[in-house]
């Protein structure tokens, strides 16, 4: 049942491509180019597809593994099949050809039926077509014209001419491909031989499609049944290879045979061959085509042979083969390296806690590979380094490549604008391993890396009601005028500020006025003062808080909690007034004498200090009432004098009292309860 299947799709395959002018439009998946028709081969039959070379070598007795050997350019290899098996040649990471072997049915003989496709390779990427125009496939591959007829909004319609004189017309939807097939004989066809992939469409004036053709894109197609088979040519013996590297195009290769000196110069590049001018001395001996993995060819009226092996038509150049007689020289071509190197910081304005992050990237555009590279990272005098490498080698720098990008990090140790510096590259190429001195190359230098920092702030502020002071006394109803000091520290203005800055007020609901107050830009060393006026509508002890709210200089949002700046009491003050009995009168200090003698324990020692000062003051002479009344003198002067001491101290205390009544910035007044003993019984 699956050989079967096989041939039945092998049988629509061959009929898809049957030739006609026909509308194609295909999915948007680019497909492998394939050999259709019949492709059976008898034991010891080959097929030949332009330098590749099938061969059906032998089978086992009841047909179910049959060994194939394949021959091309790459070499010759081999793979038993089994039954619907298929193989990529030469290998599944480097595919030309991948082959697919059935068994051959309704057959009485051993035979095989081979299905061949090769991988499609864009030999043109983003090409624009105007409507009307056409181009040719490049040298080296069947002259086959495209021409963009129309486009619509969605589609792009083509004309496609073979040179065996078919035209094809596609009708190819924005996004996707399609093929048209090349005719190898009167009864197989290769499929997909020309893809089209429309990349782009504007409607009326031109589409946008990349180009395809096979690798392997040989249209010589060929089955050889066993015995038919002519010879190869020999090749001769004395020719050995002189030369297997890289040649650009404009380069001429000198090889001298026999005092004679030939030149191959490289004239074109296909993704599928070269074209090479051979000359003799100054004589130009003609042009010859060389396709990729051609066996070496003679080249006419010289004792040459070339091949190419590989080709890269975006850089120009091609791997040449060269065959000649032994002994020839081949004078290789020096080539010098173009290393091209730069140096960028993204950002370039950072904070003065940030770290500048440097990249470096080194690209070789010149034709010559470049030796023993090594690249030196700039650290100047205001930066640390933080990364742990400043330097770079590499051994080998081959010609139109890249090296990965370098980046080393750096910190900065002030604020200012900064050069970084340039990067110094010294290497070798073929040119000067010839003299023995290293050439050197500089990238232009970083310049204009800003390191920008916040100065510390310092806000203080101050309320007026009379006089300036952090703490003031107001009534209701009063207005009460605040400024505000910021002033910012720091010796580099232009690189340490805040910009944008508001100050943001917490007022409480006994105080009525703004709540932000625009502050601006404060440099450092700078200083500046913002005031405003708020109406006290009621009785508080009142602290107002504010928060300043600035951006750094690279916009970054910041806010700075200043706690309480100002204090107002609005509370009145609260008098406490008491009577405080001092001293007794004159009249009292008798009765005030005795009952405080009489209360004493013992009243003696009183009695006789206050007879001594009485006496002092009584007449001498001999009167019976003269000791008491000098008594009593002397006992009033006594108590007298202690009732003004005690009138002194309760002034003092009641003046104490009023002070302790004004209450000091952010404290309460004190309840009656907390007052000294001698206050709360005054």
């Amino acid at each position: 049942m699956k050989k079967a299947v096989a041939l039945i799709l092998l049988g629509i395959m061959f009929l898809s491509i049957t030739p006609g002018v026909h509308t194609v439009k295909s999915a948007s998946s680019i497909p492998s180019a394939s050999i259709t028709g019949s492709i059976n081969l008898n034991l010891g039959d080959k097929v030949k597809l332009g330098p590749f070379e099938i061969e059906f070598v032998d089978t086992n007795v009841n047909m179910t593994q049959f060994f194939i050997k394949v021959r091309g350019p790459q070499g010759t290899a081999s793979h038993l099949f089994r039954d619907g098996e298929s193989w990529a040649y030469p290998s599944a990471d480097n595919v030309y050809l991948n082959i697919t072997v059935y068994k051959w049915i309704g057959h009485s003989t051993k035979a095989v039926l081979l299905e061949i496709r090769s991988p499609l390779q864009r030999i043109m990427g983003g090409k624009k077509l105007l409507v009307g125009e056409s181009l040719t496939l490049p040298e080296g591959l069947p002259p086959i014209k495209v021409k963009l007829v129309s486009t619509s909004s969605t589609d792009a319609t083509f004309s496609i001419t073979l040179p065996y004189g078919e035209t094809r017309t596609l009708v190819i939807e924005k996004g996707d491909g399609g093929g048209v097939s090349y005719r190898l004989d009167q009864d197989h066809y290769y499929a997909n031989y020309l893809y089209l992939r429309v990349l782009n469409v504007t409607k009326g004036k031109s589409a946008v499609v990349d180009i395809y053709v096979p690798r392997v894109a040989a249209t010589d197609f060929k089955i050889i049944r066993k015995g038919q088979e002519e010879k190869p040519p020999e090749t001769p013996v004395q020719t050995v290879l002189v030369y297997n590297d890289i040649l650009y195009t404009g380069e001429k290769l000198p090889v001298e045979i026999n005092g004679t000196t030939y030149y191959i110069s490289l004239r074109t590049v296909t993704p599928i061959g070269v074209s090479v001018e051979i000359l003799r001395g100054k004589q130009s001996l003609g042009t010859m085509i060389l396709n990729v993995g051609d066996l070496p060819k003679p080249v006419p009226e010289t004792p040459l042979k070339l091949s190419v092996q590989e080709v890269e038509p975006d850089y120009h150049r091609a791997k040449v083969m060269v065959y000649a007689p032994a002994g020839a020289k081949v004078t290789p071509i020096l080539r010098p390296a173009n290393i091209l190197v730069t140096i960028d910081a993204i950002p370039k304005e950072i904070m003065i806690d940030d770290n500048l992050v440097v990249t470096i990237n080194v690209k070789n555009l010149g034709r010559g590979d470049a030796y023993d590279v090594n690249v030196a990272a700039p650290i100047p005098d205001d930066f640390e380094l933080v990364s742990m490498t400043k330097s770079w080698t590499l051994k080998n720098f081959p010609a139109f490549t890249s090296m990965p990008a370098l980046i080393y990090v750096l910190k900065p140790t002030k604020v200012g604008e900064f050069e970084i510096g340039r990067v110094i590259v010294t290497f070798y190429d073929d040119k000067s391993l010839e003299t023995g001195k290293k050439r050197v190359v500089y990238s232009q230098p970083l310049t204009g890396v800003k390191v920008y920092a916040v100065p510390a702030i310092d806000v203080r502020g101050l309320a007026y009601n009379g006089t300036w002071a952090s703490y003031v006394t107001a009534k209701v109803g009063d207005t009460v005028r605040l400024k505000f000091e910021i002033r910012a520290s720091g010796n580099n203005p232009d690189f340490e500020f805040i910009k944008n800055a508001t100050l943001v007020l917490d007022l409480p609901e006994t105080l009525d006025g703004p709540k932000t107050v625009k502050v601006g830009t404060v440099r450092a060393g700078e200083a500046k003062t913002v005031g405003l006026d708020v109406k006290v509508i009621g009785e508080n002890l009142t602290n107002v808080r504010a928060v300043l709210v600035y951006l750094d200089p690279l916009g970054n949002r910041h806010s700075l909690n200043l706690g309480n700046l100002v204090t107002i009491n609005s509370i009145p003050p609260r008098v406490i007034i008491r009577e405080v009995k001092v001293w007794p009168t004159p009249e009292e200090l008798p009765e005030y004498v005795n009952r405080t003698l009489a209360q004493m324990e013992n009243p003696q020692p009183l009695a006789e200090k206050l007879l001594e000062v009485s006496l002092r003051y009584l007449p001498e002479r001999s009167n019976p009432w003269k000791p008491l009344a000098i008594f009593l003198l002397v006992l009033t002067l006594a108590l007298a004098g202690v009732a003004y001491r005690y009138w002194d101290e309760a002034v003092k205390l009641r003046e104490k009292l009023e002070r302790r009544k004004q209450r000091r910035p952010g404290g309460l007044p004190k309840k009656e309860e907390e007052l000294p003993e001698e206050i709360q019984n005054l």
